[in-house]
């Protein structure tokens, strides 16, 4: 059999199915958070919520997020990838369930935050695993893939949603616990898939590695020096790696420009339907649907070589640019909420949505497999928090100072990620794994 490095292996099958069943972990993370933006106002009837509990409903299942990005990180690079790749989904099943059974607003916060911790432990768990074994052509792409996949999520749940609702127009129990369908299919894909094994070879279980590689890539592996590196172990140790000099510095961009991203993302996403019915538009839950639907126009490119083609930095500090200048024409426009507010809230979506797909590049890119998953759940959970308090921020703020005065401070943030993004955004196209976990930021 030909001897390769995984960098190099030609795609295959495998790939595909690899790619296809752990893009159904962020479509389900996209169904989950993006169905209660359609039930949110009905939860406000049926709850008369105020500012802030509206806020809590939209955070909960981020700050979940939080959590189990630190915790799914940090076990994956322990514990290995595998054993947590079904688990977790076993998890989105189980709360999904219960969201349907839900009667109180204090259980909707106790579910919505539990599937929210489940969530933020697939990003690390997926990606890494994606990760170590895509080869360097098609990791790129299958990384923004996965985006790709949260994005359809979202935008499914807005679909369905809005159907459900048309259909059972006062059971937000229902269309809540949708999310139970696409999470038991995903649990039973993804029975029998091995253990990443780039993971294995740091844990120095090489012959396992090698067994792996031969029987489901049909090929023998030349595994690199940098590959054997002793696994980070427990939390302690991981942080301590992942906070030294060494990564410091990496780990404040990737974090930074995560939150800056789905600060205002995830709030003005959530609350789309809110901010339109407060600019007066005609149907609000239906025009955000249509905004959301847009969001393909600019992931799908990214997906399919964009992220190639014009490179890591480049797509990173356009998105930010173009996605600021598009809230601020919305802050400055003087006439009525109309088509050329839509535009511009679709603009929004697509550049976002392009710019989004870096979000589980770079982080898996730039450091070692033995502490990938921490650094990718450090930095998911981090975006997450900072999401978490956007969204609940955001109805707090359109209260007492209106939409465009909150829409401008979003604006800001942007435009500071643009600045850092042209700051220290580094280019991993075209690099190895072993080549892209040496680059360092001054």
């Amino acid at each position: 059999m030909e001897v390769r490095t995984l960098d190099d292996v030609p795609a295959s099958a495998f790939h595909l199915r690899l790619a296809l069943i752990a893009g159904g972990g962020p479509f389900c993370d996209g169904y989950i958070l993006g169905i209660i933006g359609v039930v949110l106002p009905l939860l406000v009837s049926s709850f008369h919520l105020g500012a802030n509990a509206t806020g809590l409903v939209g955070a909960a299942s981020l700050a979940g997020v939080f959590v189990g990005g630190l915790a799914g990180g940090v076990t994956s690079d322990r514990f290995g990838r595998k054993i947590l790749y079904t688990v977790n989904i076993l998890m989105f099943t189980v709360f999904s369930a219960a969201q349907f059974f839900c009667a109180s607003f204090a259980g909707l916060l106790v579910w919505r935050f539990l599937i929210g911790i489940a969530i933020g432990a697939d990003y690390p768990i997926a990606t890494a695993y994606v990760t170590e074994f895509m080869p360097r052509r098609w990791r790129g792409p299958a990384l923004s893939g996965l985006i790709t996949f949260w994005w359809l999520g979202y935008v499914c749940s807005f679909i369905i949603g809005y159907a459900l609702l048309s259909f059972f127009p006062d059971n937000w129990q229902l269309i809540l616990g949708s999310s139970f369908v696409p999470s038991l299919l995903l649990l039973l894909c993804r029975a029998g898939m091995p253990e990443s094994p780039l993971w294995l070879l740091s844990v120095g279980r090489a012959a396992e590695a090698r067994q792996i590689v031969k029987t489901f890539l049909k090929m023998d592996i030349a595994f690199d020096a940098s590959s054997t590196a002793p696994s980070a172990g427990g939390m302690r140790q991981a942080m301590g790696l992942l906070w030294s000099p060494r990564y410091r510095g990496l780990l404040l961009f990737v974090c930074a420009f995560w939150i800056l991203q789905s600060a205002p993302a995830f709030s003005i996403h959530t609350l789309q339907a809110q901010i339109l019915a407060q600019m007066h538009l005609t149907n609000p839950i239906l025009a955000a649907c249509v905004v959301t639907c847009f969001t393909f126009l600019g992931i799908l490119p990214v997906t399919f070589g964009l992220i190639n083609k014009i490179g890591r930095r480049t797509l990173l500090i356009w998105s930010f640019v173009l996605a600021a200048l598009s809230l601020l024409f919305i802050v400055v426009w003087p006439g009525q909420a109309g088509w050329a507010i839509l535009v511009a809230f679709i603009v929004y979506s697509a550049v976002e949505a392009a710019g989004s797909g870096l979000q589980f590049v770079y982080p898996n890119e730039l450091f070692p497999t033995e502490i990938r998953g921490t650094a990718v759940g450090f930095a998911s959970s981090a975006s997450r928090l900072g999401a978490a308090v956007g969204t609940f921020l955001l109805p707090v703020g359109v209260a007492h100072f209106g939409v465009r005065a909150t829409l401008f401070a979003a604006f800001g943030l942007l435009a500071l990620g643009a600045l850092i993004s042209w700051r220290w955004a580094p280019e991993t196209a075209g690099l190895s794994l072993s080549q892209a976990s040496h680059i360092t930021l001054s």
